[in-house]
């Protein structure tokens, strides 16, 4: 296994070999945005040990998606549309994340305890701003959010990708009433997928985004949860990634506001992956056309 540093190197090397223009744009960015430069890195690499066969898409000069996949086990006998998918890795800001769950980005002195925030809103924000990105290709688009802050595993679990899907819950309790409800409620505000509709209706939304990606980056190997879109514009091939636990709704249209949700994989445990530092191989896949 590798360091993180390993695996940016290494990175920053099939860059050079690759595209020296991305592989400068790479180097300072590594220096000015480290965490964008650990997403970029992490998820190639996450990419190429799944058997994705990624390659770089987003060259200084063009815009879009971060990178192209065809996942065929035979790349060689030529891209196959159902495995053919676009990848955009980013990241949140670690400051960011520590003002929302007030959990802060090193290991304090000392034992500390108490509650914590989610980071629902902020994954719902990056979706939104990188759902236009995905736009415009005939295939797949797979969002991948990385975090290598402290309390990454606690921000960026099972719970976490549920929330980020339905949103956050709530109760309700009439006055007077001396039954409480069971039920849970949410009012989807900061759902990637879904926003209330006309009369009482759920509609979808970021259609673009086939599925979202929560890595967490830890010191040797990376854990990977999985969001499912309802009703994206091209549905993704969760049979590209059978060992990553990906969250989905049970019912699609939702009936009678009701909501549920189940894992494509029967134990939501994280998939690791651990880190290696990046092959270069001169068999890249063959380009699809856009």
């Amino acid at each position: 296994m590798a360091s993180i540093d390993d695996v940016l190197n290494s990175y920053s090397e099939f860059l050079h070999k690759e595209d020296k223009k991305t592989a400068d744009r790479f180097d300072k960015n590594r220096k000015s945005d480290p965490e964008a430069s650990v997403a970029e890195a992490i998820t190639f690499q996450m990419l190429q040990t799944i058997g994705a066969h990624p390659k770089i898409h987003d060259k200084v000069g063009t815009k879009g998606p971060d990178f192209q996949c065809d996942a065929s086990r035979w790349p060689q006998a030529g891209p196959q549309p159902q495995n053919h998918f676009m990848v955009e890795a980013t990241s949140l800001n670690q400051d960011a994340i520590s003002e929302r769950s007030l959990l802060p980005k090193e290991m304090p002195e000392g034992l500390h305890g108490g509650a914590y925030g989610l980071v629902t809103k902020n994954i719902c924000n990056k979706a939104k701003d990188k759902d236009r990105q995905l736009d415009g290709y005939s295939m797949p688009g797979v969002l991948s959010i990385v975090s290598s802050h402290l309390y990454s595993a606690l921000l960026f679990d099972s719970n976490a990708a549920e929330t980020a899907l339905v949103s956050g819950i709530h109760f309700k309790h009439e006055i007077g009433s001396a039954v409480a409800d069971p039920a849970n409620y949410t009012d989807l505000e900061d759902s990637v997928f879904m926003k209330p509709g006309l009369k009482g209706s759920i509609v979808v939304c970021r259609q673009n985004i086939s599925a979202i990606l929560l890595v967490s980056v830890y010191r040797d190997n990376s854990e990977i949860f999985g969001i499912l879109h309802p009703e994206p514009k091209f549905p993704l091939n969760v049979n590209l990634f059978p060992n990553i636990p990906f969250i989905k709704l049970s019912q699609w249209p939702i009936v009678d506001g009701k909501i549920s949700t189940e894992w494509v994989v029967g134990s939501p445990s994280g998939f690791s992956v651990a880190h290696h530092p990046v092959c270069y191989t001169s068999s890249q896949p063959m380009s699809m056309p856009e």
